[in-house]
């Protein structure tokens, strides 16, 4: 592999173990009405999936029983070892750079899935994902991850537009797409000294007492409302799109 690619592999594989953690903690049953979704919609059971920078496994449980041969795809070593943890026989975990598997052309898949996928970016990442599938495609993200205490004072993290770059490109791909959304919200007491710290290194005093007045008033704590919102983008290709020879437009 290249440089850039065993640098890629290096930071997957030091985070890997926070990843799953953080997975493991999330309370969203996702995964679940996700899978009920395919399924109400006849998009699972199928014979052939891929899972593309499946990274630990997160859809594995959920989805691996409605699919004859289940492939998981990623760059990261320790992530597919935290992945096995998971899987059936039936999967196969594949260590690659998802650019690598890509083009090759190997396999074509009945379902090509990606989910939080830092790696599909441009057009050209685009087509490539379509060219893997003879049937659907799946593009899984995160949307909407905002509070009522915090999210006011922070910039929008870009990744949470990714999803809308994915319906342009696909509009000028004349390719017709749904949507799908999971709405979810959570509640936890926040305290005023953790609020406190952890804006301390943004915002001057003056304009953190300020924040801590409006927000907290006299009040030791409050009850802080979160909300996330996954969409999923599914659409089928054309023959067309399966085909190597053909000539797809510029960016």
């Amino acid at each position: 592999m290249s440089d850039y690619f065993n640098e890629l592999e290096a930071f997957w594989d030091e985070f890997a173990e926070e990843y799953e953690i953080i997975q493991q903690e999330s309370a969203l049953p996702i995964a679940q009405e996700l899978c009920d979704f395919l399924l109400t919609q006849k998009i699972l059971p199928c014979q052939t999936f891929l899972d593309l920078a499946g990274g630990t496994g997160r859809y594995l449980p959920a989805l691996q029983q409605y699919v004859k041969t289940y492939d998981l795809v990623d760059i990261s070593k320790k992530m597919l070892s935290l992945a096995a943890t998971k899987a059936d026989s039936h999967v196969r975990l594949i260590k690659q750079a998802q650019e690598i598997f890509l083009s090759q052309h190997i396999h074509r898949y009945d379902l090509v899935f990606s989910a939080m996928n830092p790696a599909l970016q441009t057009q050209a990442d685009l087509l490539a994902f379509c060219q893997a599938s003879r049937d659907w495609c799946l593009i899984f993200r995160l949307v909407k991850e905002e509070d009522q205490l915090f999210s006011p004072y922070e910039k929008i993290n870009p990744d949470l537009l990714l999803n809308e770059h994915y319906k342009q490109l696909l509009a000028d791909l004349k390719i017709p797409y749904h949507t799908k959304r999971f709405c979810y919200s959570q509640q936890e007491m926040i305290h005023r000294e953790f609020f406190q710290a952890y804006f301390s290194n943004e915002f001057s005093p003056a304009e953190l007492a300020n924040m801590i007045k409006q927000n907290f008033g006299t009040a030791d704590q409050k009850l802080n409302q979160s909300f996330f919102d996954f969409e999923l983008i599914y659409f089928q290709v054309s023959n067309a799109y399966n085909k190597k020879e053909v000539k797809f437009p510029r960016s």
